[in-house]
């Protein structure tokens, strides 16, 4: 869990040791804080939600990693998709394979423009369909790598009619998925802020409830 954690904040460029040190200062400050709440007002209640609103704040900062991970990597997909439509120009254009994803490079950004000129470098030196594997490995939807083997078949048996119309139905193929998964995403987005309203209806009725128990107490000691 932690080694991942940690491939995690790496991932999307971020410092693991100056992260972690950021956690910790702000949950000390923030227990330092509750402390001093307790021991001025003498009300467990403050106590009760500072410590609620700590574990949210710890949520989001932990959560916040794997969120950016995840949108460098629909980032990326989504590059892909763009980059292979005007992979798909330049074959149309007469250009062989190799020479359409050298065109591609002043397009891409660069992170992509790495792993093309990486992927070119690889096919210089082996061509066996391996290069277009790893390159297809780059990516996490698996039609990336039926992608991929359509465009080494191209490499094989040449830029025919045949081979084309194969890759363009792949293509739409992974555009329509994509565009599938936005959607999706996009819903279920609509659905978690539905439950923002509850959650505070919630910590507002904790938070009376408490309160209300407090003042009966400090009522019956009176009495």
């Amino acid at each position: 869990m932690k080694n991942s954690f940690k491939d995690t904040i790496e991932f999307v460029g971020l410092s693991y040791k100056k992260e972690i040190l950021k956690i910790v200062l702000i949950n000390i400050a923030s227990l330092g804080g509750i402390a001093i709440l307790y021991f001025v007002f003498d009300y467990f209640i403050y106590v009760i939600v500072a410590a609620i609103a700590l574990m949210a704040i710890d949520y989001l900062l932990l959560s916040r990693y794997k969120d950016k991970k995840n949108l460098i990597l629909k980032a990326r997909e989504d590059e892909l998709i763009a980059i292979i439509s005007y992979f798909e120009i330049y074959l149309q254009n007469k250009n062989n394979v190799y020479q359409s994803f050298n065109l591609l490079i002043p397009f891409c950004s660069s992170w992509m423009k790495d792993k093309i000129e990486t992927f070119l470098k690889e096919i210089d030196k082996d061509k066996t369909v391996q290069p277009f594997i790893n390159f297809a490995n780059n990516f996490k939807h698996l039609a990336s790598h039926s992608l991929m083997l359509s465009i080494y078949q191209m490499v094989e048996q040449g830029e025919s009619f045949e081979q084309l119309t194969q890759f363009n139905v792949i293509y739409d193929e992974l555009a329509k998925n994509r565009n599938k998964e936005l959607i999706e995403q996009k819903e279920r987005s609509l659905a978690n802020m539905s439950t923002f309203p509850l959650a505070g209806a919630g910590l507002i009725t904790v938070t009376l409830t408490i309160s209300i128990l407090s003042l009966l107490g400090d009522l019956i000691n009176v009495i």
